[in-house]
């Protein structure tokens, strides 16, 4: 098997521990390569891949990096461990002190194969497409700290549902809905649900509310602000993002693609929960 170890860039206690477990697997004999700016780090000379080569990819550093190197390898469906250095993490399960344990036990094959559905978000404009990306955690349709408020029409399969007079929308997975989506106020959906979850940002009338819709059903986004929607952005697991238009039409469906975690068997997903969401147990 060929180990990628990908790291949260410009982080100095990251970029230690992906160090010493490359060592650490040299040492054990197993064929490993890293990140660009891992590699320049320790000055070695890396001229593979690591996206195109790696087999399975370790992931130091919070949900953040987790999301990029998800974004990164997506359309090869890397199988990815992820290993929490970030201080809110839910989806980076093994703790620091776990990795080796967590890599051994990988190698040994006892392990949970956890495939999380992805998004496939659509934009288009005057009728074209102009981009078309996967996400792992949220689709987000937001004004800038100065804008007004913001009004979105909401579509799904031909049937109109509300417009949204609010500061922004969240088109959620399951997966992220531990994520922008619960800041907001939206619900917690299991990550084997299969659902899209729709929450308006601060909306104006307060009776909006959270709605689940099954994720085969394809959701139609309408920007539909006056002339100056300079200041409205789509996001996308906040990390890519572009200004808006009104007229903009973002349609978001189940995409094809999915995120392979690796996970093990002693830490349930309610004891995550519990863990990060500080939640009192029995």
């Amino acid at each position: 098997m060929i180990f990628g170890i990908v790291c949260k860039e410009y982080n100095t206690e990251a970029l230690t521990l992906s160090v010493r477990v490359w060592d650490w697997m040299q040492a054990k004999g197993f064929t490993c390569l890293l990140e660009q700016h891992i590699a320049d780090f320790i000055g070695c000379d890396q001229t593979e891949d690591i996206w195109n080569r790696s087999e399975l990819l370790l992931v130091i550093g919070g949900d953040g990096t987790l999301l990029r190197a998800i974004r990164l390898s997506a359309e090869r469906e890397i199988p990815i461990l992820g290993v929490h250095m970030g201080y809110l993490g839910f989806l980076t399960e093994v703790m620091e002190d776990e990795v080796y344990d967590a890599i051994e036990s990988v190698i040994k094959g006892d392990y949970i194969r956890d495939e999380r559905i992805m998004f496939k978000a659509i934009l288009i404009r005057d009728g074209r497409t102009i981009s078309s990306h996967h996400v792992m955690n949220d689709v987000v349709i937001n004004k800038s700290a100065l804008a007004r408020m913001i009004n979105i029409e909401v579509w799904t399969n031909s049937r109109f549902i509300t417009c949204y007079r609010a500061d922004g929308l969240i088109v959620s997975t399951p997966t992220g809905s531990t994520a922008y989506n619960l800041a907001t106020g939206g619900p917690i959906v299991h990550p084997q649900v299969d659902a899209i979850i729709l929450t308006p940002i601060c909306p104006h009338v307060l009776s909006n509310r959270s709605i689940v819709l099954p994720d085969f059903q394809e959701v139609v986004i309408v920007v539909t602000s006056g002339k100056s929607s300079d200041n409205v952005f789509l996001t996308l697991d906040g990390q890519k993002g572009c200004p808006l238009k009104a007229g903009d039409r973002i349609v978001v469906k189940r995409g094809e693609q999915k995120a392979i975690m690796l996970r093990f068997p002693q830490r349930d997903y309610f004891e995550i929960l519990r863990t990060k969401l500080g939640w009192q147990e029995r």
